[in-house]
């Protein structure tokens, strides 16, 4: 299934929406076999994050560990969703954990699908079982049991003896989430899902907040008014953990936001006049520096990402995109190709891996950019420039982006692949030995090859200064300085 997340204090969140989880989830049970536990066979276990459990994440390691490995982690509460959004993050909607468990309830009764209900008192999980019957014809309910068993592994015994297909667990946080982690792949489940107190609403025992509530984010509010005596305390040191912790990266990254807003036009107006004012054909002469073999990822992508972030002049930029060429072409090629020349010819040949591999790296780092890419976009716009210049055959080093970086693609000739060479002209076969091909537009004839660099379309977006630090937002210095102690929540299974 197709899974879009944001890194979110050290935890992925997710960010499909309720009715495209709950659809992903049912295809999911759907593709898995329904034979007894095989080698193939998985547990998909789904997790809500709210305000009050992040700060206990940050200070208990189990939990964090429990929440980080989770095959889906929603923001369940719209302290999250707010925390988000100002800190960048496409966070569309909260995705509730009782609105999920309904919503799969419809769903579940038509496939057939057998679950298992686990939490609360006796007396609320049977009300639910009856209740979920009537109101979902044909729904299998495979078992149910309350919440104060302390025996995990005879609850898991239980569980598997069941044949339950799906399990909903409401016991108290963390014990709800180590629970799913660490027992519920021993139950046979091909589900797992932790609700917290949706047990006590659904069964009729608690009220739920007006839907205006709910939307305006106010429902923590109306459980307080509810049960004043239970939930003041624990909301008010939750709540002050989680402004611990989010509150002063959002400054941060506003702060920079601002600064970056100010910057872009300014320091866009140099580049670009860099960019136009600068000969393509110039020679490029790299300084010696110590860089790893472009066929080492990871290597390659940190060195590259070190380059950015001590990036500061425009001299910087001309001086990386340099190094990255000289990387790339060997020194003996970076004159004017000879077009009769076959060994030349060979040794172009054996640079198109060298282009493939820096083109590998430029597509990881510009999507480890985000919404901060104009100096990496910059880079690889200047390093193709200089390629198309060098290369005896530019309209395969145009086919070699597309068809190795798609991203680097869309970015440079736009989606609608406004290319700059007409390949209807050109044969589709690799690479010619010793024959120069005919570039055109069209008919009108051959294109000048010094037009091909000011042609790339550079985007002017958010410029990085402080690029090594982009993730400095939700770091392990923030979570272990701001984290709030630990409170685990009171015995109720809610």
């Amino acid at each position: 299934m197709a899974v879009g997340v944001s890194a979110f204090f050290g935890l992925q969140l997710d960010l499909r929406a309720q009715e495209t989880l709950c659809d992903d989830i049912c295809n999911w049970l759907d593709r898995q076999t329904v034979s007894p536990m095989s080698p193939a066979q998985r547990c998909f276990r789904h997790h809500c994050l709210n305000a009050s459990k992040l700060p206990h994440a940050q200070s208990d390691r189990a939990l964090f560990q429990a929440l980080s490995t989770a095959d889906c982690l929603s923001p369940d509460g719209m302290g999250i969703v707010w925390a988000a959004r100002l800190l960048g993050l496409p966070v569309s909607a909260r995705v509730t954990g009782i609105d999920v468990m309904a919503a799969l309830m419809r769903r579940f009764a038509k496939m057939g699908t057998r679950i298992f209900l686990l939490g609360a008192a006796a007396d609320v999980v049977a009300g639910l079982r009856d209740k979920l019957r009537r109101q979902y014809p044909g729904l299998v309910i495979a078992g149910h049991h309350h919440g104060y068993e302390p025996d995990d592994e005879k609850l898991a015994a239980i569980i598997r003896n069941s044949e339950a297909d799906a399990l909903f667990v409401a016991l108290p946080s963390p014990r709800k989430e180590m629970f799913v982690h660490t027992i519920a792949p021993k139950t046979g489940c091909r589900f797992a899902m932790g609700v917290g107190g949706a047990f006590d609403v659904l069964a009729g025992k608690v009220q739920r907040a007006p839907v205006i509530w709910q939307r305006c984010g106010l429902e923590f509010l109306w459980r307080i008014l509810c049960q004043p005596r239970a939930m003041m305390p624990r909301y008010a040191s939750g709540l002050w953990g989680f402004a611990k912790i989010t509150v002063p990266a959002i400054i941060r990254y506003q702060m920079r936001r601002w600064q970056h807003l100010l910057t872009v036009p300014l320091v866009s107006f140099l580049l670009i006049g860099l960019i136009i004012s600068r000969p393509l054909s110039m020679p490029v002469s790299a300084r010696t520096i110590d860089r790893p073999a472009l066929v080492d990822e990871d290597m390659s992508v940190g060195w590259l990402r070190g380059r950015l972030a001590d990036m500061k002049t425009a001299d910087d930029l001309d001086m990386t995109i340099s190094e990255i060429v000289a990387w790339i072409i060997p020194e003996e090629l970076r004159s004017t190709p000879d077009e009769n020349d076959a060994t030349a010819s060979d040794d172009w040949d054996a640079v198109d891996g060298a282009i493939k591999a820096a083109l590998v790296v430029f597509e990881t780092v510009l999507k480890m950019s985000g919404g901060q890419s104009f100096l990496i976009e910059a880079v690889i716009g200047g390093v193709l420039a200089r390629l198309f210049d060098l290369h005896p055959d530019p309209a395969r080093v145009e086919r070699l982006v597309i068809a190795t970086a798609p991203n680097v693609a869309d970015t440079m000739f736009g989606r609608e692949r406004n290319l700059l060479f007409d390949h209807s002209l050109m044969s589709a076969t690799p690479f010619d030995r010793g024959v120069q091909p005919t570039l055109g537009s069209g008919q009108n004839g051959p294109a000048d090859k010094d037009q091909f660099g000011t042609a790339l379309p550079f985007a002017t977006k958010q410029i990085v200064d402080d690029f090594r630090d982009e993730n400095a937002s939700w770091g392990r210095a923030e979570s272990e300085e701001t984290a709030a102690p630990f409170e685990p929540e009171d015995a109720s299974p809610r």
